[in-house]
């Protein structure tokens, strides 16, 4: 009992009963060691079909099955983050092909195969993933992964959408936002560059209690202010009809939320780690023409429209 067993005495038939219990975790530790087990290749390129299925599938438990121990150690706290679902739902693996297998001298197994990429949008590319697989007992298993896109891809694209996020906090400083959507419509990543489109919608209200409160505004009412005695009346009739004119304009952004829709691209490079280097980085904003405009040269619409006054 002491060991958490359960002991009872049938009396009819004289015999000590021991009942064991095992906890859940162990339970569920064991049956996923044995699902491993099954799944586990006899051969060098059925490891590798396996885990370029799990990649196409998202699926990071069927991946992390065909990895050795030692790359298991490695890359289980990366699966962990993701929640076992590899990937992002947009661009999505299409296919997978093997375009080489050589036997090494060493016994081992080197592989590359290439993921043909899709996106909402259309084609989103390809990437190849360089796998060394070896064996281990009766069973085979990958020792090594370069370029794993079903990791680097996510966890590149977190990196990307992040400063579409700070991006757009800081477009809409002046406003009180309400809600803010980033959605990744395609993401394309060669060597150490990466790419990738978003479709953002930003819910806001202005920033302010009062039209007067606005900066725009109220460096207009501040210049009439301090040269009204230097402005004739037909300059002053002018500047207080603008005035008046924002004053109404701006009362329906503090009253009534409004949507800013945009679709944004970003470009940045990446250090060998998979980091995004922050001097890199460089966004594009969507004109009405369907040309990408480096942010510089092109202001978010609404800003754009208060500030033209």
């Amino acid at each position: 009992e002491a060991l958490g067993a359960e002991v009872k005495w049938e009396a009819e038939t004289r015999i000590v009963v021991i009942y064991t219990y095992v906890p859940e975790s162990k339970s569920l530790s064991r049956q996923i060691t044995l699902l491993q087990k099954a799944l586990a290749p006899t051969t060098p390129g059925e490891a590798v079909e396996k885990w370029a299925k799990g990649v196409k599938e998202r699926n990071g438990a069927l991946q992390y099955a065909v990895l050795s121990p030692e790359l298991k150690t490695q890359k289980l706290t990366d699966y962990e983050r993701v929640g076992w679902v590899t990937g992002v739902s947009s661009p999505w693996a299409e296919n997978f092909k093997i375009l080489k297998e050589t036997k090494t001298n060493e016994g081992t197994w080197e592989y590359e195969v290439r993921f043909t990429w899709v996106a909402s949008t259309g084609p989103a590319g390809t990437s190849v993933a360089k796998l060394t697989v070896k064996q281990d007992g009766q069973n085979w298993y990958i020792s090594q992964i370069s370029n794993d896109a079903s990791l680097t891809g996510q966890y590149q694209a977190e990196q990307l959408q992040k400063e579409i996020k700070d991006f757009l906090a800081r477009q809409y400083k002046h406003y009180r936002v309400l809600e803010t959507e980033v959605s990744l419509l395609s993401q394309k990543v060669t060597g150490s560059f990466g790419e990738a489109e978003f479709k953002t919608k930003v819910t806001t209200l202005l920033g302010c209690k009062t039209p007067a409160e606005w900066p725009i505004q109220k460096g207009k009412i501040k210049y009439l202010e301090e040269n009204r005695q230097n402005l004739t009346p037909e300059q002053i009739r002018k500047v207080e009809e603008e005035i008046d004119f924002w004053n109404k304009e701006l009362q329906e952004y503090i009253e009534k939320p409004s949507d800013a829709n945009d679709f944004l691209k970003i470009t940045a490079e990446f250090d060998d780690q998979g980091m995004l280097k922050k001097n890199t980085v460089k966004i594009y904003s969507e004109d009405p023409m369907g040309k990408y405009l480096p942010v510089e040269e092109k202001t978010c619409r609404r800003l754009k429209r208060l500030k033209n006054w």
